[in-house]
């Protein structure tokens, strides 16, 4: 079928469903006992945003019915007891998940409903780390030619399957355009990148090398080859967060790196602010009124959910409320914002009496001292940085911690494994999360050293991971790769028995 031709449909199957707004359905039961948690991502208006997730359980009985009125189709991630799915619905689809543990202890999913065999289909195929995709396509094949080649084969096979699904009438058109459209966007954004990390390879950024013309001539070529096909303007795009992706590559080789126009090699400005914010401008680098709300809300949330309360996402935020007042995103986004305002405002506050910092941290060299300086204590040792977001989870449950060590006479103390440059947002975080304690920067040879030795098994590989917790006695570790502060009454008691022991 013509390419455009195909568009003119799937376009018209959603302005036939807007304003149709019908419930979306989907029951679960699991036999999962103990495990009552379930995650479920819907989409906003047909749009991926992972800010609209909704943590909720299973009832006593094992059952939970979602029920979502909407006028859009979408994707919906579910899971729950480590196993889940990705379904695409439209309004007025049902849909059947049913969890069972098999005999050797693994969680079976079975989906029964709409579109059931295309729904399970689609998650057989991998949607692995766009950028990880591309590299290992580029190492495996050597070229950019062969890599992209390969992309597309891998590409055209799921099309290929799901053209064949809908011939036979085993899904229906909007299914068979929505996943259509995630396949296009996401092995867009897998061969965008073979370019984009072809072009760090020439150290084009940090050396700031200048390119022959006929190279950058064959970058904008490339690029302008992969995206000829390619509809910006599809809403269908949108469904997930591959689009965002595929904006801040088209905005880097567009206009960050070269001008498409003049095909000229542009001067990489100096980076300014921080990491998240230039995600954000990369995004709106490009002019594009159709886009701009979504590359907006989806810029301000990839910088809220790292969890680095950036001050520049609170102008950015004001900005999208004020030129798309009815967006649906907001509601999702203020919560966060709110977030970012009450800590800048926490963060000009002094230190309180309860948070102190080992002397002359920066010179210690070797976790022996660490545990010296401490010799005649009961220590809860929590390993964690600014740009670790599950170790700030962690710090949630630290108010039950506190009112457990004040009683039993535990000592805290918090090592941060941040690098020189984030010093101030070390100490920043240390006051908005009121870590009452003590506080040490680990130095590099100290990080070094505890990479070494608290390094786990991940899957037959070593690595250090945080946040990583310990307890310290008398000077010397007593448990290595202690309870979480989530475990709660578990730590407790753990803690109580290095407490209770000689």
């Amino acid at each position: 079928m013509n390419y455009y031709l195909s568009l003119l449909i799937c376009v018209f199957s959603i302005l036939i469903l807007k304003g149709n707004a019908q419930e979306v359905n989907i029951h679960i039961k699991s036999e999962i006992l103990g495990d009552p948690e379930v995650s479920i991502i819907p989409p906003v208006d047909g749009q991926y945003f992972y800010l609209a997730k909704i943590d909720t359980s299973i009832n006593k009985a094992g059952v939970l019915d979602f029920k979502k009125t909407v006028k859009f189709p979408g994707f919906y991630s579910i899971s729950h007891a480590g196993n889940g799915k990705t379904l695409y619905l439209k309004p007025g689809d049902e849909v059947w998940l049913t969890f069972t543990m098999k005999p050797d202890a693994t969680v079976e999913l079975l989906l029964n409903g709409s579109n059931e065999v295309g729904q399970n289909l689609y998650n057989t195929y991998k949607r692995s780390f766009f950028q990880s995709v591309a590299e290992g396509y580029l190492k495996k094949y050597k070229s950019i030619a062969s890599a992209q080649e390969a992309v597309d084969r891998k590409r055209d096979k799921e099309l290929y399957q799901m053209d064949s699904l809908f011939k036979i009438k085993a899904i229906d058109r909007v299914f068979k355009d929505g996943i259509s459209a995630e396949i296009n966007t996401y092995y867009l954004s897998v061969n965008s990148y073979v370019l984009q990390d072809s072009i760090y390879k020439l150290k084009l950024i940090e050396d700031s090398v200048i390119l022959a013309e006929q190279t950058v001539k064959y970058f904008l070529d490339n690029w302008k080859n992969l995206v000829k096909d390619y509809d910006f303007n599809n809403p269908l795009n949108k469904s997930r967060n591959s689009f965002f992706d595929l904006l801040q590559t088209r905005a880097s080789i567009e206009k960050y790196y070269f001008d498409i126009n003049t095909y000229k090699q542009q001067p990489i400005p100096k980076i300014t602010g921080s990491y998240e914010e230039l995600e954000y401008n990369l995004a709106l680098l490009v002019p594009d009124p159709v886009n701009e709300e979504y590359a907006m809300a989806q810029g301000i949330e990839s910088g809220a959910i790292q969890e680095n309360y950036d001050a520049f996402l609170i102008g950015k935020y004001e900005t999208l409320a004020a030129k798309y007042p009815n967006s649906a995103i907001l509601p999702y986004l203020k919560p966060e914002i709110d977030k970012i305002k009450h800590y800048q405002s926490a963060i000009k506050k002094n230190f309180s009496d309860k948070i102190k910092f080992v002397d002359n941290y920066d010179k210690i060299s070797n976790f022996s001292e660490v545990e010296s300086f401490f010799k005649d204590q009961l220590v809860y040792v929590d390993l964690w940085a600014t740009w670790c977001g599950p170790c700030k989870r962690e710090f949630a449950y630290n108010d039950g911690l506190k009112a457990f060590a004040d009683k039993n006479g535990i000592t805290k103390l918090y090592i941060s494994v941040d690098i020189d440059e984030s010093d101030t947002k070390w100490k920043e975080m240390i006051k908005y999360y009121n870590l009452e304690g003590y506080h040490m920067r680990a130095s590099k040879a100290l990080s070094d050293q505890l990479r070494e030795k608290f390094s786990q098994d991940f899957g037959g590989r070593r690595g250090f991971g945080i946040p990583y917790y310990l307890i310290i006695k008398n000077g010397e570790i007593v448990q290595m790769n202690a309870k979480r502060p989530s475990n709660k009454e578990g730590l407790y008691e753990q803690l109580q028995s290095f407490k209770t022991k000689n």
